[in-house]
């Protein structure tokens, strides 16, 4: 296995795992210059007062009939008062449930975080 006489070629199997890493590390660069640019859009729209829709965190408790203190990602209107409203989207049943599961996946971190802490501090 992966000698120069190997039938199933593991040998470039593994030049290719090998070559990923270098594409890996180029998308990390252009993810932060898209974090960069997000962040910029996000401040223009709050210092311009431009009202417009940003896909940031927000507290999600009583929508779509969760019941934890969790923030998810949602579409959101920010202008120069901040994040003013969240877009109520209609979902399907689906897509409702999937987004609850995020909720009490989050729900269940945060729980298991606040338990360590606790723990960490009787030490």
């Amino acid at each position: 296995m992966g000698m120069d006489n190997d039938n199933e070629n593991w040998k470039k199997v593994h030049e290719i795992v090998v070559e990923s890493a270098y594409e890996v590390i180029k998308l990390k660069e252009y993810t932060n210059w898209a974090i960069v640019l997000s962040v910029a859009e996000l401040i223009e729209s709050m210092l311009k007062n431009l009202p417009r829709i940003h896909p940031v965190s927000t507290m999600v408790k009583e929508m779509y009939g969760i019941e934890n203190e969790v923030f998810l990602s949602l579409p959101c209107i920010l202008s120069a008062r901040g994040l003013t409203s969240a877009i109520n989207q209609k979902l399907k049943d689906d897509e409702v449930a999937q987004l609850k599961r995020s909720a009490d996946m989050l729900q269940d971190i945060q729980k298991d975080l606040i338990d360590l802490r606790l723990l960490r501090s009787r030490l």
